[in-house]
């Protein structure tokens, strides 16, 4: 009895023991939040989607644009916080980094090995986007407005001597910078 009086009273040390240990034993983790914006003189303000709008057109047959098909990715400039007191209405104007040299209506491949083809966009109201020209109004709405856009990979035009383009397989880049004017 005296025995097993001596093992409890071991036991519980032990067991007042580890969970004095277990007590001081803290996990914790730490990080940093860091936070930036810019605050603008306009009707709105761009949503952190829309800078850039990433559009991948994935893989897409050389056949198709040789044969005078084209691919087309639907997206939308998304536009915050708007105030149609200050206007009603927005314009874009889209300039590409770089033209295609074969036919001025595209926007050039930046990198990449594929050629023969280039970039143009649709405006909201499917006009073709001249380089630079401000497109077709669209009208806000307080809070959230949209501007859609469809941008097309399509083969360049016929050179002036008729011949047809040669459209080369690889990988492309394309950058189209944007310009939003309020009315």
């Amino acid at each position: 009895m005296k025995l097993n009086k001596v093992a409890m009273a071991v036991a519980l040390t032990a067991a007042l023991g580890s969970m004095s240990a277990l007590a001081a034993v803290t996990d914790t983790t730490s990080g940093v939040i860091e936070l930036q914006g810019e605050l603008v003189n306009s009707a709105c303000g761009l949503a952190p989607s829309s800078s850039p709008v990433s559009i991948d057109f994935k893989q897409v047959p050389v056949s198709l644009l040789q044969s005078g098909g084209q691919a087309t990715e639907s997206k939308n400039i998304e536009l915050q916080y708007c105030d149609t007191t200050v206007a009603k209405s927005a314009v874009v104007s889209y300039t590409p980094t770089s033209v295609n040299p074969v036919d001025a209506t595209l926007a050039a491949f930046t990198s990449g090995s594929a050629s023969g083809a280039g970039i143009m966009l649709k405006d909201s109201a499917s006009k073709a986007v001249t380089w630079g020209d401000a497109t077709t109004p669209v009208a806000l709405v307080n809070g959230k407005s949209i501007i859609p856009f469809v941008a097309i990979l399509k083969a360049e035009a016929k050179s002036e001597g008729g011949a047809e383009p040669v459209v080369t397989a690889g990988d492309f880049k394309s950058t189209i910078n944007f310009t939003i004017a309020y009315q």
